[in-house]
This record gives C-alpha cells, sequence and structure tokens, in this order.
C-alpha cells in the first residue's frame, strides 16, 4: 500500500494532520492558501488514502476531510465538473474559517453573480464577489429569509434553514427579468448527479432534455440542462397561453430504474417559477419519500397552483 508522505498543517494551528498514502494528483491540485504547508512533491503517494490521525476540532476536520475529497476529485474530471469541485472547496475553506458561505449563480446559464446584493434578515447585508459567493459569520439554527437583488435579475426573496451551522442549501440560481411569459429554475445538492426539468403544455408540448428541447414554435425551450449535480437546470416559455394547462415536474434520471430510492427527495431540490419581473412561487422537494417523479405544481389560466 505504499508508506505514509508527510504531514499536513491546516488553517488552525490548534491541530496537525498526519495524511498517508494520498494520489500525488491531490497534492498538485493544492495551493498555499487552501491547506497551509503540504509535503514536498518529490514523494510519490499511491492512490488511495490508507490512515488519517486526527487531534483538535472535529467538526473543522470533517470539513477538511471533505475537502480533501474533493480536491481528489478534481483529476480527470470536465472542465465544468473540475470548477464546480473547485468552487466547493473553497466553500469548505470558507466554513474552516468559522464562515458559512453562499453561492448566486445566473438561471439562465448558470454563471455567477457578482456585484449582487443579499440581504439576510437579522444578520446583515453582503456583496457577492466574482464567483457569486457571500459569506457570513456562524449563526445560531434557525429559519433565515434573505432578499437577493441586482439590476436586470428578479428581485428574489428565499427562505433557508441553519442548523449546526450548515445550509439546508447554499447555491441560489437566480432568474434575469422577463419581457412576458414564465421561467422555471431547477436547483439541487451534489447527490443525485442528474435531475431533469420538465414543462408540459398539455396538447401541445413536452420541454425537456430527453423531449423536445424546443416547442416548435420557437415559443418555450431549454434553456441549461445540467447533468453534473447542483444545477441550474433551466426551462423557459416566452408566450404564456392563458388559456392553457402546464404541469411542472422533476424526474430523477440517474436512479430511473430504481423507483424506490429516496435520493430525489434527499436531493435538496428546489424549484423557482419566475413571471415578469417577480418570483411567482417557490417550492421545495418532499423529504424522505421514495419515488423517482417530483409533480411540482400546475399553471392554469397563468396562475401556477400549489
Amino acid at each position: 500500500m505504499g508508506k505514509p508522505c508527510g504531514e499536513l498543517k491546516g488553517l488552525h494551528n490548534s491541530f496537525l494532520f498526519n495524511i498517508g498514502i494520498i494520489r500525488q494528483q491531490f497534492f498538485n491540485s493544492l495551493s498555499r492558501t487552501d491547506l497551509g504547508n503540504y509535503p514536498s512533491q518529490g514523494n510519490p503517494c499511491s492512490p488511495f488514502v490508507c490512515a488519517l490521525s486526527l487531534g483538535g476540532n472535529m467538526k473543522r476536520l470533517l470539513v477538511l476531510i471533505f475537502a480533501l475529497g474533493l480536491a481528489a476529485g478534481l483529476s480527470g474530471q470536465s472542465d465544468d465538473r473540475a470548477e464546480d469541485l473547485r468552487i466547493q472547496r473553497r466553500l469548505m475553506a470558507l466554513k474552516m474559517e468559522g464562515l458559512i458561505p453562499m453561492r448566486f449563480a445566473n438561471g439562465v446559464d448558470g454563471t455567477p453573480i457578482s456585484g449582487g446584493k443579499a440581504a439576510i434578515e437579522g444578520i446583515g447585508v453582503f456583496e457577492t464577489d466574482r464567483e457569486g459567493i457571500i459569506a457570513f459569520p456562524e449563526q445560531e439554527d434557525g429559519f433565515f429569509t434573505l432578499e437577493f437583488s441586482k439590476e436586470g435579475f428578479v428581485t428574489t426573496e428565499i427562505g433557508f434553514e441553519i442548523k449546526l451551522n450548515n445550509l439546508s442549501a447554499n447555491r441560489f440560481s437566480i432568474s434575469p427579468e422577463l419581457v412576458q411569459g414564465f421561467r422555471v429554475v431547477l436547483d439541487w445538492g451534489e447527490k443525485p448527479e442528474d435531475l431533469d426539468l420538465h414543462v408540459e403544455k398539455q396538447g401541445a408540448y413536452h420541454i425537456s432534455f430527453w423531449n423536445s428541447r424546443t416547442a416548435a414554435d420557437g415559443s418555450a425551450f431549454l434553456d441549461r440542462d445540467d447533468r453534473q449535480s447542483y444545477g441550474p437546470e433551466t426551462i423557459t416559455v416566452e408566450q404564456l397561453d392563458r388559456a392553457a394547462v402546464y404541469d411542472i415536474y422533476v424526474t430523477d434520471y440517474t436512479n430511473l430504474r430504481r423507483p424506490d430510492s429516496r435520493a430525489l427527495s434527499q436531493s435538496g431540490a428546489a424549484v423557482r417559477i419566475y413571471q415578469g419581473s417577480r418570483l411567482a412561487e417557490a417550492f421545495t422537494v418532499p423529504p424522505n419519500r421514495p419515488g423517482t417523479i417530483w409533480r411540482v405544481c400546475r399553471i392554469t389560466g397563468g396562475r401556477v397552483e400549489r
């Protein structure tokens, strides 16, 4: 299995880690600003972690272990996936500093929203950096509300829960303003990797990755598909037919052959429906239920029905 390849000092001097048998690519992917000092690259490591001895703050240790796993997974990934993992590693580093991070992205193309304002009730007002990230001090457990705003985007109110200084979700996709029609945006967590969003206009079209990606008349289309976790996956309907009925639902493609899977209900999936310059409705997947289909809502007469 190989020999231990050195020791790693974390951001906090109060704990020291002896790392054994870590793949060489992991060390290549780290920077000193990420995790402090690490061993020289002259001693190659085999691909697996053999042992980890620790002391000090257990919570930050667990965060670090997760960050190490993300860093080790960077090798051999697609550019988009590698970027997602790099961002997740940065979020983990912020948590190690005693902060709670959030990330905001454009709901149409998934790019970070920089210079946006996130006003969190009872905590403060924060501006997103170039990676769409804010971070605020750890809080007592509870439910909170934030309002996100930036010129050109729909001002969006989001409710979230903090429990043991972890968020129920830490990535939020915000829609650019619409001239007309409506837009449906799906976000979720790391697992399952592939959720599919569906908008079905009864008797007319069915927009999703596996069906029509664009309506025959061009009035509705799949803006973005995501098969590598997190989202957003987005569908825009430019012409709202108030005489029609629209069904909106999500399928768990990753576990499609496992109808009893609870992965979808444990994904933290959230669907937001935007109309014009406002957030019409927001939905969160019901927890701890079996099944690979989540029927989110229906739009009838131009109104969202829960």
